[in-house]
């Protein structure tokens, strides 16, 4: 028993899945912004806009459930990464990386609002 305590105090990093109910909202978000974002793509690309995200062109080519199928594991990837590693610290930026979730959700926002000027200019 000793020499496991031995060994718990010499990790740098223990996994835990101890998450904050904010992170789960948080989480659950982007994947709606994320559905949200593939189904409004649709629409545009229904009056006549183009896909430019090459990998995405591919699946939509495949079909409309490739490409919304592609579309939410493709970012349930990218969060499950970051949630993994949410109480590492991102050197580059500086910051934890549980504090880049709530940027995926900037970044979603964002886009819809393109997406939504991109509609109104096609009318």
């Amino acid at each position: 028993m000793l020499a496991l305590q031995g060994n718990y105090k010499k990790k740098k990093y223990i996994y835990v899945d101890q998450y904050h109910p904010w992170l789960l909202a948080d989480i659950m978000l982007v994947e709606i912004l994320s559905i949200s974002y593939g189904l409004f793509t649709l629409h545009l690309i229904g009056r006549g806009a183009t896909e430019e995200n090459p990998i995405m062109a591919w699946f939509l080519n495949l079909g409309t459930w490739s490409f919304m199928i592609a579309k939410f594991l493709l970012t349930c990837s990218a969060i499950l990464i970051l949630l993994v590693f949410h109480n590492f610290y991102f050197r580059p930026l500086r910051i934890q990386v549980k504090r880049i979730i709530p940027a995926f959700i900037v970044v979603f926002l964002a886009v819809l609002c393109w997406q939504v000027f991109l509609d109104y200019l096609m009318n």
